[in-house]
């Protein structure tokens, strides 16, 4: 990865906030949960599996394109590093 261009290494390196982290995940959980709950009830009221795993592969896919590249809403939070202290020299 050191050979790529250095706005492709800092595209895919993906570094978001710890805090947006957090979030990310629990929202993520939950929307899982309710997408599972959906495609279960409208596969079984449909009697069509195909018609579940492709309601449920759709909601995947919107899930992944809303938490996995880097968004601006992702770093909200950044973390503020002290700065470097230098050593005393004897």
């Amino acid at each position: 990865m050191d050979k790529l261009p250095e706005s492709v290494q800092k595209a895919l390196e993906g570094r978001i906030d710890p805090t947006s982290q957090h979030m990310i995940e629990q929202h993520s959980q939950t929307f899982l949960i309710a997408l599972t709950i959906i495609s279960f009830v409208l596969s079984y009221f449909s009697s069509s599996v195909l018609l579940g795993l492709e309601t449920f592969l759709g909601g995947f896919v919107i899930l992944l394109l809303a938490t996995v590249p880097p968004w601006p809403y992702l770093n909200r939070y950044p973390i503020k590093f002290l700065p470097v202290r230098k050593l005393h020299q004897t």
